[in-house]
């Protein structure tokens, strides 16, 4: 009985705890939905904050979009409206060009590839986020990115005829179909599923997560099965936020968002790859290019891109530094 009452008795306080006004409320947004596991995944995050700080820090989610797009995330938390926030390499990269060396297409090919260039790479990008004004919390990634269509595509031509969904002004992949001949139609990742669903668009390209998180999965009839690109995902807390937390807060904090974040890129790999089966037991048909000039073609144009991008996004030198990083972790596998 005395242990009864003492576990009510702590769980009543956990929930006072928990329902009491923090000192410092980080409003954090994503357009990663609610249920989704990277949501799930921030919400056991609070809770041990919570527990740990006594309540005095705390997470105010406002997930799926609701305070808009990236771009609209980053501007609210550079007028103090928002904190924090959850990122893919397009909001990420409108902080720090450089990082979209992370996600040059067709370069990443497995999961080492991108541990053995992280690993190099990730405190020099820290720091420099740390000069815009960010705290780096955590780089959870989001995928591998495919390309989904209504229709069949097995060559270069078929995907050139293919109305394929841009990311509104996205440079990098703007440099990469153009380079493929393919004249994109600029969206918000807000407006992707009704303008699938009217036919304003035929393609989209994301992780096989993504696909079934957002629902595009359910207009569309094809994948392509080839990596198109690394998708890398960072949590952001704006600096004025971060300094004004005690340090014992903030070193919680970063224990605590290496945790959850370390353990969120490998559930997110594994569901990655269980999404892939679950698209193909859906009837979602899996195709590849098969003619060897069109796939010439796509290595080239993946290249040039790289190359056409230096000056916009990053130097020539942190290019080859990055390939070298990938060749020296290839050459160690």
């Amino acid at each position: 009985m005395k242990k009864i009452m003492i576990t009510v008795t702590a769980m009543l306080l956990a929930a006072v705890i928990a329902a009491a006004p923090a000192k410092y409320e980080i409003k954090f947004a994503s357009v990663a939905p609610d249920g989704s596991t990277w949501m799930n995944i921030m919400n056991e995050l609070n809770d041990e904050i919570v527990e740990k700080t006594g309540g005095e820090v705390k997470f105010k989610f406002y997930p799926g979009g609701v305070m808009g797009d990236e771009k609209d995330v980053l501007s609210k938390m550079n007028f103090k409206q928002l904190q924090a926030g959850g990122f893919t390499s397009q909001g990420l990269g409108a902080v720090l060009p450089e990082i979209r060396l992370l996600n040059l297409p067709l370069i990443f090919q497995s999961y080492r590839d991108i541990d053995s260039v992280m690993a190099k790479m990730a405190p020099a990008l820290e720091k420099k986020f740390e000069q815009k004004g960010f705290v780096v919390l955590g780089w959870p990634e989001i995928g591998f990115v495919f390309v989904f269509t209504k229709h069949k595509v097995e060559t270069l031509a078929e995907l050139q005829k293919t109305k394929m969904w841009i990311w509104g002004d996205d440079v990098l992949v703007g440099t990469l179909f153009k380079n493929l001949k393919i004249v994109p139609i600029p969206l918000s990742i807000t407006d992707v599923l009704q303008s699938l669903q009217t036919g304003l668009i035929e393609g989209v390209y994301c992780s096989s997560l993504s696909a079934i998180a957002m629902q595009w999965n359910t207009k569309v009839k094809y994948m392509l099965d080839l990596k198109i690109a690394n998708v890398p995902g960072g949590i952001l807390i704006n600096k004025t936020a971060w300094d004004k937390m005690p340090v014992k807060f903030q070193v919680i904090l970063k224990e605590l968002c290496k945790k959850y974040f370390d353990r969120l890129t490998q559930m997110s790999r594994k569901e990655n790859e269980d999404a892939l089966n679950v698209l193909k037991k859906q009837g979602i048909v899996f195709t590849k290019i098969l003619n060897p000039e069109d796939t010439k073609f796509f290595e080239d144009a993946s290249v040039k891109t790289g190359n056409d991008l230096v000056g916009k996004y990053y130097t020539k030198a942190m290019l080859d530094d990055m390939l070298k990083c990938l060749a020296d972790g290839r050459k160690a596998k």
